[in-house]
């Protein structure tokens, strides 16, 4: 299963994919590639790890956008660094703690992690902890976080490996099945978040990105892409949860290999026509001129009884 990178009619390059398509009881619905592969969660953790936050009362006044810009992996445009201004304020917390990136205060609020740094500095001064030192993996924070992880993919804390993420808080490994099954019992296990996300899609991303655009057009839809290519998403409408690993960690093969899954998922008649373009993204050449395009050969498998009618269309 692989997503080809085509120029001029040649196979230049291929992704190989792995897919987990389970219901919210982790029973494997559809797989492509190997579902076990164990997968750092990088970003798609954000909603979980700002759950303690919403645990504790301390979003209890804000809005859908604050919301859904502490679960993003936002583009950092004004529009995004707006709401976070917000919540420092509400929170009564200097921007100038943020520990996400180097730079100045503006650039660090217009990093992509940004959001996900200020649940932890919320949490922790409302709880009390000290506020340097929230990354580390010693930071009550951060054991609060790995505490969420651990009880919503019902596996005990102890087994689940960790390390640090880019921005270097921690971060978790887990099967993709395990991934996909936390994704497929998001919306109702973490509602706050599934409702903030899919009422400003906007703030979860940008315009164009695959987030987004998920979720702008999917009823139902909550998408979170993390790095290292991988991509979980809840259908609740469908009932299920997907996870799609890029194995090579190539981004540009994700969207294609994420919306066929998709397009296969709801049959051609529930694809949105507005996803089309995400299937096949151009290959461009300095001019910014189309030489090829992207084509994902991903086909799921192994499904159940209890899987979606319309997953069988190739």
């Amino acid at each position: 299963m692989s997503v080809s990178v085509m120029r001029g009619g040649l196979e230049e390059s291929r992704h190989q994919v792995h897919v987990a398509v389970v219901d919210a009881a982790g029973a494997l619905v559809a797989s492509a590639g190997d579902p076990d592969r164990l997968t750092t969660l990088r970003s798609t953790a954000k909603p979980f790890q700002l759950q303690p936050l919403i645990e504790a009362g301390g979003a209890d006044e804000w809005d859908d956008e604050l919301v859904a810009v502490c679960c993003s992996s936002h583009l950092g445009l004004d529009m995004h660094v707006a709401p976070l201004r917000r919540g420092f304020g509400a929170a009564q917390l200097d921007p100038d703690l943020l520990r996400n990136s180097s730079g100045d205060v503006e650039t660090r609020l217009r990093h992509d992690c940004s959001g996900n740094h200020l649940g932890f500095l919320a949490l922790s001064k409302l709880r009390g902890w000290p506020l340097e030192g929230y990354r580390d993996p010693g930071h009550p924070s951060q054991a609060a976080a790995l505490e969420v992880v651990s009880r919503h993919a019902r596996v005990a804390a102890a087994d689940i490996p960790t390390c640090r993420d880019g921005c270097g808080v921690v971060c978790f490994a887990l099967p993709l099945r395990t991934a996909a099954a936390m994704f497929a019992r998001l919306p109702a296990e973490l509602p706050r978040q599934a409702a903030a996300m899919r009422a400003r899609p906007e703030m979860v991303r940008g315009p164009g990105e695959l987030d987004t655009e998920l979720m702008r057009h999917i009823p139902g839809a909550v998408s979170k892409v993390g790095a290292e290519a991988l991509h979980c998403l809840a259908l609740r409408e469908q009932g299920l949860g997907v996870a799609v690993r890029i194995d090579d960690g190539g981004f540009r093969a994700l969207d294609p290999a994420a919306v066929d899954v998709v397009r296969q998922l709801l049959g051609d008649d529930g694809f949105p026509d507005q996803l089309v373009p995400l299937l096949s993204p151009p290959v461009l050449d300095s001019n910014e001129i189309a030489v090829g395009e992207l084509r994902s050969n991903v086909r799921l498998t192994n499904r159940s009884a209890s899987g979606v009618a319309r997953a069988d269309r190739p």
